[in-house]
C-alpha cells in the first residue's frame, strides 16, 4: 500500500509539482490548497505524513500545525521559504517534526519522508 502524503499548500503549481514527483516514488498524494481544508483532510483521510507550507492566507501553517496537534500525531514536515530562525522555531513549537527550506530537491524531500516512515517506504 503506497504512503499517503497530504500536501497543505496554497500554491497550486507547487502542489502539482509535488504530486507528479511523489507519484513517481509510488506515494499517494492528497492536496489541500488552504489550511481549513487541510485540517479536515487530516481528520478524514488519516494521511501517513503531512507536508505543510507556513505562508498561507486566512489560516497560516503555524495555526494549522497547532490545530492538527490537538487531535493527531501524524508527522508534519514544514516545507517553506521562511528563513527567519524565530519563525522556524515557532513552527517546531507548534508541533512540526521537521523543516525543509524551499527550494528543495525531490531527493531531499523523499529522504526526509522515509526518515519519518521507514517501515512503510
Amino acid at each position: 500500500m503506497p504512503l499517503k502524503i497530504l500536501t497543505i499548500e496554497d500554491d497550486t503549481s507547487i502542489t502539482a509539482f509535488l504530486n507528479v514527483l511523489l507519484t513517481i516514488y509510488e506515494m499517494q498524494v492528497l492536496v489541500a490548497n488552504d489550511g481549513t481544508t487541510g485540517i479536515e483532510m487530516v481528520r478524514k483521510e488519516s494521511p501517513d505524513l503531512v507536508l505543510l507550507d507556513l505562508m498561507m492566507p486566512v489560516l497560516d501553517g503555524w495555526k494549522v500545525c497547532r490545530e492538527i496537534r490537538t487531535f493527531s500525531q501524524v508527522p508534519i514536515i514544514v516545507v517553506s521559504a521562511v528563513a527567519d530562525k524565530q519563525r522556524i522555531a515557532d513552527a517546531f513549537a507548534a508541533g512540526a517534526n521537521a523543516y525543509l527550506e524551499k527550494p528543495i530537491s525531490i531527493e531531499e524531500l523523499v529522504g526526509k519522508i522515509r526518515e519519518f516512515l521507514p517501515q512503510k517506504s
